[in-house]
């Protein structure tokens, strides 16, 4: 298992969508010592932009393409619903940087999201649980092809701030017992 940085030693992160989920980890990583000012967000709702940059310092747009600017991490947190969309302006982007891109979007497969983004992004799929909410999650995840060690422990870190986060365990189909 690789080792996980220091929030501190995270690239600049775009949060996409800032809702519950991604307020809770951007609160975690400050609360960790991330710098509030490599921290950017897109959020549409003006209310909730105003509300972010106001509680944690980061910056907050209303366009995800100018949140990305910059970044080496980008974590997609809006609904599944709308992520195709959210992807779509992020392609060209993702294509001359090549993020590292995290979705904690329900059942969005890394295909799907590599495919939006226009083929090669190095994508990590995982679903914080709700007790992330309260810094007490359990977050399993995947990382796509392209993701390299380094890469995937930087994920575990922004991850870990709200919680515990790894892979998931090793299935143990053998270990049920008939009673």
């Amino acid at each position: 298992m690789s080792s996980i940085p220091d929030p501190t030693e995270l690239p600049t992160i775009a949060f996409i969508g800032g809702g519950n989920m991604a307020r809770s980890l951007i609160g975690g990583l400050v609360a960790r010592g991330a710098d509030p000012a490599r921290i950017r967000v897109a959020e549409p709702v003006p209310a909730l932009r105003e509300a972010l940059a106001a509680d944690f310092g980061v910056q907050a747009f209303a366009e995800a393409s100018a949140a990305v600017q910059g970044a080496g991490l980008w974590l997609l947190a809006v609904k599944p619903q709308v992520m195709r969309a959210a992807c779509a302006p992020l392609a060209a982007t993702a294509a001359a940087a090549s993020p590292l891109v995290v979705s904690i979007a329900a059942g969005i497969t890394v295909d799907r999201l590599r495919e939006w983004l226009g083929g090669d992004a190095a994508v990590v799929r995982c679903m914080p649980n709700t007790p992330a909410l309260l810094g007490a999650g359990v977050t399993g995840l995947y990382a796509g092809p392209g993701v390299d060690a380094r890469r995937r422990a930087q994920a575990e870190a922004v991850l870990a701030a709200v919680g515990d986060a790894g892979p998931p365990p090793a299935p143990r189909c053998g270990s049920a017992r008939k009673r």
